[in-house]
């Protein structure tokens, strides 16, 4: 039998954190949905530099607010890649029906899904009880 040799290249000079004095985020309310528990807001994020980043560490915090006080916030993030002078936009959703929101970046190690590695809140899948 002939040994098969695996190559593994990691690109650890690592894309670093996204540039965002190069990146612009932005939410709007998704008008194409009716609900009165529920409010999907459409969230882009706009390159204006040379550089491709990975969507999925353009992480933000979408916050609702009422009064000008924010009653709910939801973290997300991207996906694909983000090149140049490019666009990525993601739905994310409140439990509320809200009409004011804001969004602003957030930092790796900051988010504090990135401690739990289970998603936004940190809910994970349950396993079925056995009896």
């Amino acid at each position: 039998m002939t040994p098969i040799l695996f190559l593994c290249i990691r690109l650890s000079a690592s894309v670093s954190e996204p540039s965002w004095q190069d990146l612009s985020l932005s939410i709007s309310r998704e008008f194409g949905v009716s609900s009165d528990t529920v409010t999907l807001c459409r969230v882009r994020v706009i390159n204006h530099g040379s550089h491709t980043w990975p969507g999925r560490q353009i992480r933000f915090v979408a916050e609702a607010l009422e009064a000008g006080r924010v009653v709910e916030s939801a973290h997300g993030r991207f996906g694909l890649s983000l090149t140049p002078h490019q666009t990525l936009e993601t739905l994310i959703g409140f439990t509320g029906a809200y009409r004011q929101f804001q969004v602003r970046p957030v930092e790796k190690g900051t988010d504090r899904s990135d401690a739990r590695g289970r998603g936004p809140k940190g809910k994970g899948k349950k396993g079925r009880r056995r009896r």
